[in-house]
C-alpha cells in the first residue's frame, strides 16, 4: 500500500530495529500502559507488543479506531509520521495534545533525511521514500521542543533519531 512502511528485506531489518528502540526508549512494555500508535500502518508495533496498543492511521482500513481522539492513552508513538504534516498542522496537533492531557508522553521517530538516507532509499529500491515530506526534520524537532521537553534521544544508525518527550505544562 502506497505510503505504508514495508518491513520486508534489508529495510525491514532497519525498521524492526527502529521499532525495538522506540519500545525501549518509551518503556512501552510496562503493564497497563496504553499506547496510541499514531500512523500505525500495518500494525507492526501492535504485533511486537501484543497488548496495550491502539492503532490509528489516516488510511481507515489500517486503523483500530476511526478517530484517535476517542482513545484514552498514556503514550503517543509517531514513528516517521510527522514529516507528512506541514508546520501549522503539527503545531495544531501538539496544542491539542497539551489541551487534552499534559501527562501524555510522546515517542517520536524522525528520519534525518540526510545523505545516508538518500543513498539508502535508492539502494533499497525506494526512491520515493521521502516524497511526502512537508516539514524538515529540523523544523519538526524545533516544534517538538517548543511544546515539549526531550527526556531521551537515541540515534539509529545515523539515519533516524528517536525522542522521548513530555509536553510542557503551558503552551507558548
Amino acid at each position: 500500500m502506497k505510503g505504508v512502511t514495508s518491513y520486508s528485506g534489508v529495510a525491514g531489518f532497519y525498521f524492526r530495529h527502529l521499532l525495538n528502540q522506540i519500545v525501549r526508549i518509551g518503556e512501552l512494555n510496562k503493564p497497563g500502559l496504553i499506547t496510541l500508535d499514531f500512523g500505525c500502518g500495518n500494525g507492526e508495533l501492535k504485533r511486537l507488543l501484543k497488548d496495550g496498543v491502539v492503532g490509528y492511521d489516516i488510511i481507515p482500513e489500517l486503523s483500530d479506531v476511526p478517530d484517535w481522539r476517542s482513545v484514552e492513552f498514556d503514550v503517543l508513538v509517531a514513528n516517521q509520521v510527522f514529516y507528512s504534516f506541514d508546520e501549522a498542522s503539527l503545531e495544531k496537533l501538539l496544542i491539542e495534545l497539551i489541551d487534552r492531557n499534559r501527562k501524555i508522553k510522546l515517542v517520536v521517530g524522525i528520519s534525518r533525511q540526510g545523505w545516508m538516507n538518500k543513498i539508502g532509499k535508492y539502494l533499497l529500491g525506494r526512491p520515493n521514500a521521502h516524497s511526502a515530506t512537508k516539514i524538515s526534520p529540523q523544523a519538526e524537532i524545533g516544534l517538538l521542543m517548543k511544546y515539549g521537553s526531550i527526556i531521551r534521544k537515541k540515534s539509529i544508525f545515523g539515519l533516524s533519531d528517536v525522542f522521548l518527550l513530555v509536553l510542557n505544562e503551558k503552551r507558548p
